[in-house]
Protein backbone atom coordinates (compact mmCIF):
# COMPACT_ATOMS: atom_id res chain seq x y z
CA UNK A 1 0.00 0.00 0.00
CA UNK A 2 1.78 3.43 -1.07
CA UNK A 3 2.36 5.71 1.95
CA UNK A 4 1.07 8.50 -0.41
CA UNK A 5 -2.58 7.33 0.24
CA UNK A 6 -4.47 9.04 2.76
CA UNK A 7 -5.29 7.62 6.14
CA UNK A 8 -8.87 5.99 6.20
CA UNK A 9 -10.81 5.91 9.79
CA UNK A 10 -14.09 4.55 11.62
CA UNK A 11 -15.29 7.23 14.07
CA UNK A 12 -17.26 5.29 16.79
CA UNK A 13 -19.18 7.42 18.96
CA UNK A 14 -22.41 8.01 20.71
CA UNK A 15 -22.60 11.67 20.52
CA UNK A 16 -22.33 12.78 17.34
CA UNK A 17 -24.02 16.26 15.23
CA UNK A 18 -27.13 16.84 15.63
CA UNK A 19 -27.27 14.79 18.49
CA UNK A 20 -25.10 16.38 21.05
CA UNK A 21 -25.17 16.05 24.67
CA UNK A 22 -21.94 17.43 26.43
CA UNK A 23 -18.07 17.84 25.43
CA UNK A 24 -17.45 14.08 24.15
CA UNK A 25 -19.96 14.49 21.26
CA UNK A 26 -18.53 18.37 20.44
CA UNK A 27 -15.15 17.03 20.65
CA UNK A 28 -15.89 13.73 18.76
CA UNK A 29 -17.76 16.16 15.82
CA UNK A 30 -15.03 19.06 15.54
CA UNK A 31 -12.12 16.71 15.40
CA UNK A 32 -13.45 14.30 12.56
CA UNK A 33 -14.48 17.47 10.19
CA UNK A 34 -11.10 18.74 10.82
CA UNK A 35 -9.67 15.35 9.79
CA UNK A 36 -11.57 15.59 7.12
CA UNK A 37 -10.18 18.64 5.93
CA UNK A 38 -6.97 17.19 6.34
CA UNK A 39 -7.50 14.19 3.48
CA UNK A 40 -8.15 12.05 6.48
CA UNK A 41 -11.21 9.34 4.95
CA UNK A 42 -13.40 9.25 7.46
CA UNK A 43 -16.89 7.19 8.50
CA UNK A 44 -18.84 7.60 11.44
CA UNK A 45 -20.32 4.85 13.39
CA UNK A 46 -22.99 6.12 16.14
CA UNK A 47 -26.60 6.30 17.31
CA UNK A 48 -29.28 5.91 15.83
CA UNK A 49 -32.23 8.11 17.51
CA UNK A 50 -34.66 5.54 15.64
CA UNK A 51 -35.32 2.38 16.05
CA UNK A 52 -33.65 1.65 12.58
CA UNK A 53 -30.54 1.90 10.90
CA UNK A 54 -29.94 5.63 9.70
CA UNK A 55 -27.46 6.61 7.18
CA UNK A 56 -26.83 9.95 5.73
CA UNK A 57 -23.98 11.51 3.98
CA UNK A 58 -23.31 15.18 4.22
CA UNK A 59 -19.81 16.73 2.46
CA UNK A 60 -18.28 13.78 1.25
CA UNK A 61 -18.69 12.32 4.93
CA UNK A 62 -20.83 9.28 5.11
CA UNK A 63 -22.73 8.78 8.99
CA UNK A 64 -24.54 5.33 10.54
CA UNK A 65 -26.35 5.41 13.29
CA UNK A 66 -27.02 2.15 14.69
CA UNK A 67 -30.82 2.10 16.97
CA UNK A 68 -30.21 0.91 20.34
CA UNK A 69 -32.79 -2.34 19.79
CA UNK A 70 -31.82 -5.98 21.48
CA UNK A 71 -30.79 -7.29 17.98
CA UNK A 72 -27.56 -4.56 18.21
CA UNK A 73 -27.77 -3.03 22.29
CA UNK A 74 -27.92 -4.98 25.28
CA UNK A 75 -29.09 -2.22 27.59
CA UNK A 76 -28.16 -4.81 31.06
CA UNK A 77 -24.04 -3.62 29.69
CA UNK A 78 -24.85 -0.50 28.42
CA UNK A 79 -23.35 -1.24 25.26
CA UNK A 80 -23.75 -2.30 21.78
CA UNK A 81 -23.42 -6.14 21.14
CA UNK A 82 -20.27 -7.06 19.32
CA UNK A 83 -20.90 -9.54 16.57
CA UNK A 84 -24.20 -8.61 15.94
CA UNK A 85 -23.19 -5.05 15.85
CA UNK A 86 -19.79 -5.78 13.22
CA UNK A 87 -22.07 -7.59 11.02
CA UNK A 88 -24.13 -4.68 10.46
CA UNK A 89 -21.04 -2.58 9.79
CA UNK A 90 -19.34 -4.85 7.25
CA UNK A 91 -22.49 -4.91 5.46
CA UNK A 92 -22.93 -0.98 5.41
CA UNK A 93 -18.80 -0.54 5.09
CA UNK A 94 -16.99 -3.37 3.10
CA UNK A 95 -14.23 -2.04 3.03
CA UNK A 96 -11.84 -1.53 6.26
CA UNK A 97 -10.20 1.17 7.77
CA UNK A 98 -6.85 1.36 8.79
CA UNK A 99 -7.87 2.63 11.93
CA UNK A 100 -10.73 2.65 14.74
CA UNK A 101 -11.10 5.61 16.75
CA UNK A 102 -13.15 5.34 19.79
CA UNK A 103 -14.80 8.31 21.12
CA UNK A 104 -17.68 6.22 23.61
CA UNK A 105 -17.71 3.24 25.89
CA UNK A 106 -20.16 1.73 24.40
CA UNK A 107 -18.35 0.94 21.43
CA UNK A 108 -15.62 -0.87 23.45
CA UNK A 109 -16.64 -4.65 22.51
CA UNK A 110 -17.21 -4.31 19.00
CA UNK A 111 -13.94 -2.47 18.76
CA UNK A 112 -12.25 -5.08 20.65
CA UNK A 113 -13.91 -7.94 18.82
CA UNK A 114 -12.75 -5.48 15.11
CA UNK A 115 -9.33 -5.65 16.29
CA UNK A 116 -9.18 -9.31 16.99
CA UNK A 117 -10.75 -10.26 13.49
CA UNK A 118 -9.14 -8.01 11.25
CA UNK A 119 -5.63 -6.67 13.54
CA UNK A 120 -6.66 -3.02 13.00
CA UNK A 121 -5.23 -0.82 15.27
CA UNK A 122 -7.53 1.06 18.22
CA UNK A 123 -6.96 5.16 18.42
CA UNK A 124 -9.07 5.80 21.88
CA UNK A 125 -9.92 9.54 22.86
CA UNK A 126 -10.08 8.83 26.67
CA UNK A 127 -12.89 12.36 27.30
CA UNK A 128 -13.04 11.34 30.93
CA UNK A 129 -12.33 8.63 33.51
CA UNK A 130 -15.46 6.99 34.31
CA UNK A 131 -14.60 5.19 37.52
CA UNK A 132 -14.30 8.78 39.39
CA UNK A 133 -17.96 9.12 38.49
CA UNK A 134 -19.38 5.72 40.17
CA UNK A 135 -22.27 5.09 40.70
CA UNK A 136 -24.30 4.26 38.20
CA UNK A 137 -21.26 4.91 35.34
CA UNK A 138 -20.30 1.38 36.91
CA UNK A 139 -21.16 -0.43 33.58
CA UNK A 140 -19.31 1.98 31.46
CA UNK A 141 -16.13 1.91 33.54
CA UNK A 142 -15.91 -1.85 32.84
CA UNK A 143 -16.31 -1.33 29.20
CA UNK A 144 -13.82 2.02 29.41
CA UNK A 145 -11.58 -0.76 31.42
CA UNK A 146 -11.73 -2.79 27.92
CA UNK A 147 -11.01 -0.29 25.94
CA UNK A 148 -7.53 0.82 28.27
CA UNK A 149 -6.69 -2.79 27.56
CA UNK A 150 -7.09 -3.08 23.35
CA UNK A 151 -6.38 0.46 22.33
CA UNK A 152 -2.73 0.58 20.51
CA UNK A 153 -2.70 3.97 21.72
CA UNK A 154 -5.20 6.72 24.40
CA UNK A 155 -5.46 10.71 24.08
CA UNK A 156 -6.46 12.49 26.84
CA UNK A 157 -6.69 16.20 26.42
CA UNK A 158 -4.84 17.09 29.69
CA UNK A 159 -1.86 15.96 31.88
CA UNK A 160 -4.36 15.68 34.98
CA UNK A 161 -6.45 13.14 33.34
CA UNK A 162 -2.53 11.26 32.10
CA UNK A 163 -2.04 11.09 35.56
CA UNK A 164 -5.32 9.68 37.02
CA UNK A 165 -5.49 7.22 34.22
CA UNK A 166 -1.81 5.76 35.41
CA UNK A 167 -2.79 5.91 39.09
CA UNK A 168 -5.69 3.54 38.10
CA UNK A 169 -4.97 1.76 35.28
CA UNK A 170 -1.15 1.91 35.56
CA UNK A 171 -0.31 -0.76 32.32
CA UNK A 172 -2.40 1.91 30.16
CA UNK A 173 0.38 4.78 30.88
CA UNK A 174 2.51 4.14 28.30
CA UNK A 175 0.13 4.59 25.18
CA UNK A 176 -1.47 7.37 26.38
CA UNK A 177 -0.63 10.79 24.82
CA UNK A 178 -1.73 14.49 25.53
CA UNK A 179 -3.58 16.10 22.89
CA UNK A 180 -5.97 19.63 24.23
CA UNK A 181 -9.27 19.90 22.83
CA UNK A 182 -10.12 22.30 20.50
CA UNK A 183 -12.50 25.69 20.21
CA UNK A 184 -14.57 27.26 17.90
CA UNK A 185 -15.20 30.82 17.89
CA UNK A 186 -18.90 32.30 17.17
CA UNK A 187 -18.98 35.47 18.85
CA UNK A 188 -16.59 38.80 19.23
CA UNK A 189 -17.17 39.49 22.82
CA UNK A 190 -20.18 40.08 24.79
CA UNK A 191 -22.30 44.06 25.63
CA UNK A 192 -24.10 42.44 27.96
CA UNK A 193 -23.60 43.54 31.51
CA UNK A 194 -21.69 41.02 33.80
CA UNK A 195 -24.08 40.84 36.68
CA UNK A 196 -25.83 38.33 33.90
CA UNK A 197 -24.17 35.15 34.73
CA UNK A 198 -23.81 32.30 32.77
CA UNK A 199 -23.39 28.33 34.05
CA UNK A 200 -22.83 25.57 31.16
CA UNK A 201 -22.84 21.81 32.27
CA UNK A 202 -24.01 18.91 33.55
CA UNK A 203 -26.01 18.79 36.41
CA UNK A 204 -23.69 17.03 39.07
CA UNK A 205 -22.17 17.84 42.44
CA UNK A 206 -18.61 17.97 41.17
CA UNK A 207 -19.65 20.63 38.64
CA UNK A 208 -20.12 23.01 41.80
CA UNK A 209 -23.68 23.98 40.78
CA UNK A 210 -24.80 23.83 44.55
CA UNK A 211 -22.21 26.48 46.30
CA UNK A 212 -23.18 28.54 42.99
CA UNK A 213 -26.84 28.82 43.63
CA UNK A 214 -25.84 29.93 47.27
CA UNK A 215 -23.22 32.53 46.01
CA UNK A 216 -26.17 33.69 44.36
CA UNK A 217 -27.72 35.26 47.58
CA UNK A 218 -24.70 36.90 48.85
CA UNK A 219 -23.98 38.74 45.59
CA UNK A 220 -27.43 39.98 45.58
CA UNK A 221 -27.40 42.07 48.49
CA UNK A 222 -24.05 43.54 46.39
CA UNK A 223 -25.94 43.78 43.10
CA UNK A 224 -29.68 43.34 42.61
CA UNK A 225 -29.61 42.83 39.27
CA UNK A 226 -27.89 39.88 39.35
CA UNK A 227 -29.00 36.76 37.73
CA UNK A 228 -27.85 33.09 36.66
CA UNK A 229 -28.84 31.57 33.48
CA UNK A 230 -28.07 27.67 33.57
CA UNK A 231 -27.56 25.42 30.84
CA UNK A 232 -27.36 21.78 31.19
CA UNK A 233 -29.20 18.84 32.41
CA UNK A 234 -28.98 16.48 34.90
CA UNK A 235 -31.07 13.47 37.24
CA UNK A 236 -34.68 14.90 38.18
CA UNK A 237 -33.87 13.97 41.76
CA UNK A 238 -31.14 16.41 41.77
CA UNK A 239 -32.57 19.18 39.40
CA UNK A 240 -35.02 18.79 42.11
CA UNK A 241 -32.66 19.19 44.64
CA UNK A 242 -31.28 22.45 43.41
CA UNK A 243 -34.48 24.45 43.14
CA UNK A 244 -35.31 23.71 46.80
CA UNK A 245 -31.94 25.11 47.31
CA UNK A 246 -32.46 28.37 45.11
CA UNK A 247 -36.33 28.48 46.83
CA UNK A 248 -34.70 28.37 50.48
CA UNK A 249 -32.00 30.74 49.51
CA UNK A 250 -34.78 32.81 48.07
CA UNK A 251 -32.69 32.68 44.91
CA UNK A 252 -35.63 31.84 42.40
CA UNK A 253 -36.45 34.32 40.56
CA UNK A 254 -32.63 34.99 40.04
CA UNK A 255 -32.09 31.68 38.33
CA UNK A 256 -33.53 30.74 35.02
CA UNK A 257 -33.47 27.14 34.14
CA UNK A 258 -32.78 26.46 30.58
CA UNK A 259 -32.22 22.85 30.04
CA UNK A 260 -30.06 20.96 28.00
CA UNK A 261 -29.17 22.64 24.77
CA UNK A 262 -27.68 22.10 21.39
CA UNK A 263 -23.89 22.78 21.47
CA UNK A 264 -24.31 25.26 17.91
CA UNK A 265 -27.23 27.25 20.12
CA UNK A 266 -25.32 27.06 23.63
CA UNK A 267 -22.27 28.90 21.57
CA UNK A 268 -24.67 31.65 19.79
CA UNK A 269 -25.94 32.17 23.59
CA UNK A 270 -22.18 33.06 25.03
CA UNK A 271 -22.44 36.77 23.71
CA UNK A 272 -25.87 37.08 25.55
CA UNK A 273 -24.46 36.38 28.90
CA UNK A 274 -21.69 38.92 30.59
CA UNK A 275 -19.62 36.32 32.35
CA UNK A 276 -19.56 32.76 32.46
CA UNK A 277 -18.92 30.82 35.96
CA UNK A 278 -17.42 27.22 35.94
CA UNK A 279 -16.83 26.54 39.78
CA UNK A 280 -16.35 22.57 39.04
CA UNK A 281 -14.25 20.35 41.97
CA UNK A 282 -13.11 18.06 38.85
CA UNK A 283 -12.34 18.43 35.22
CA UNK A 284 -10.71 16.09 32.64
CA UNK A 285 -10.33 19.65 30.30
CA UNK A 286 -13.80 21.71 30.49
CA UNK A 287 -14.41 22.80 26.97
CA UNK A 288 -17.25 25.51 28.22
CA UNK A 289 -14.09 27.36 29.59
CA UNK A 290 -12.22 27.02 26.64
CA UNK A 291 -14.72 28.82 24.82
CA UNK A 292 -15.71 31.50 27.09
CA UNK A 293 -11.69 32.42 26.16
CA UNK A 294 -12.10 32.12 22.71
CA UNK A 295 -15.51 34.16 22.62
CA UNK A 296 -14.43 36.52 24.85
CA UNK A 297 -16.35 36.32 27.50
CA UNK A 298 -15.38 37.03 30.96
CA UNK A 299 -14.54 33.52 32.98
CA UNK A 300 -14.82 33.09 36.54
CA UNK A 301 -13.29 29.44 36.94
CA UNK A 302 -11.52 27.43 39.48
CA UNK A 303 -8.02 25.50 38.29
CA UNK A 304 -9.63 22.13 39.27
CA UNK A 305 -7.58 19.11 37.00
CA UNK A 306 -7.20 19.83 33.56
CA UNK A 307 -8.29 23.74 34.22
CA UNK A 308 -5.05 24.10 35.08
CA UNK A 309 -3.58 23.97 31.79
CA UNK A 310 -5.27 26.77 30.12
CA UNK A 311 -6.84 29.30 32.99
CA UNK A 312 -4.64 31.12 35.17
CA UNK A 313 -5.02 34.74 36.65
CA UNK A 314 -4.19 36.09 33.54
CA UNK A 315 -7.11 35.32 31.35
CA UNK A 316 -9.80 34.58 34.43
CA UNK A 317 -10.74 35.45 37.56
CA UNK A 318 -9.73 32.54 39.95
CA UNK A 319 -12.51 30.96 42.43
CA UNK A 320 -9.80 29.94 44.93
CA UNK A 321 -11.87 27.10 46.39
CA UNK A 322 -15.39 25.57 45.76
CA UNK A 323 -17.69 27.38 48.00
CA UNK A 324 -20.19 29.87 48.08
CA UNK A 325 -18.01 32.80 49.70
CA UNK A 326 -15.09 32.17 47.51
CA UNK A 327 -17.35 32.07 44.13
CA UNK A 328 -19.31 35.31 45.11
CA UNK A 329 -15.54 36.63 46.38
CA UNK A 330 -14.21 36.21 42.82
CA UNK A 331 -17.53 37.44 41.16
CA UNK A 332 -17.02 40.32 43.02
CA UNK A 333 -13.77 41.14 41.76
CA UNK A 334 -14.30 40.84 38.29
CA UNK A 335 -17.51 43.48 39.25
CA UNK A 336 -15.09 45.68 40.96
CA UNK A 337 -12.41 46.00 38.11
CA UNK A 338 -13.73 46.22 34.87
CA UNK A 339 -10.56 47.48 33.12
CA UNK A 340 -8.53 43.94 34.57
CA UNK A 341 -11.46 42.11 33.50
CA UNK A 342 -10.74 44.10 29.60
CA UNK A 343 -7.58 42.67 29.58
CA UNK A 344 -8.27 38.92 31.17
CA UNK A 345 -10.65 38.85 28.25
CA UNK A 346 -8.06 39.73 25.84
CA UNK A 347 -5.17 37.66 27.02
CA UNK A 348 -7.76 34.61 26.45
CA UNK A 349 -8.62 35.12 23.08
CA UNK A 350 -4.59 34.60 23.05
CA UNK A 351 -4.90 31.69 24.99
CA UNK A 352 -7.90 30.01 22.98
CA UNK A 353 -5.42 30.46 19.68
CA UNK A 354 -3.10 28.16 20.45
CA UNK A 355 -6.11 25.48 20.66
CA UNK A 356 -7.74 25.63 16.75
CA UNK A 357 -8.93 22.44 15.70
CA UNK A 358 -6.64 22.51 12.81
CA UNK A 359 -3.27 22.07 14.91
CA UNK A 360 -5.14 19.77 16.85
CA UNK A 361 -6.30 17.63 14.35
CA UNK A 362 -2.61 17.40 12.50
CA UNK A 363 -1.42 15.87 16.25
CA UNK A 364 -4.49 13.17 15.56
CA UNK A 365 -3.49 12.90 11.80
CA UNK A 366 0.36 11.83 12.97
CA UNK A 367 -0.39 9.63 15.63
CA UNK A 368 -3.23 8.21 13.20
CA UNK A 369 -0.13 7.54 10.36
CA UNK A 370 2.15 6.06 12.83
CA UNK A 371 -0.77 3.35 14.42
CA UNK A 372 -1.33 2.88 10.14
CA UNK A 373 2.42 1.90 9.93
Amino acid sequence: MSKRKSPSVWVMTAEFEPHIIGGLGTVATDLTKALKKLKVKVKVITKSRSKSTASTEKKGMKVVGIPMINRYYKPVRASYRPKKTLQLINRLFPKKPHVLHVHSPEFAGTAALFKKKYHIPILYTCHSLVAMEGGKHHKWSMLQALLFRNADKIVVPSTWLKMQIKKRYPSAASKTLVIPNGVQIFSKGTKVPSHQLLFVGRLIKDKGIEPLIHSISKLSKKNKRVHLNIIGGGSPKYHKRLKKIAKKDGVSSKISWLGALPHKKVLKLYNRNGAVVVPSKQESFCLVALEALANGIPLVSTRAGGLKEFVNKRNALVIKAVKAKEIAQAIKQMWGNPEKTKKRIKQGKLTAKKYNWQTIAKEYKNVISRLRR
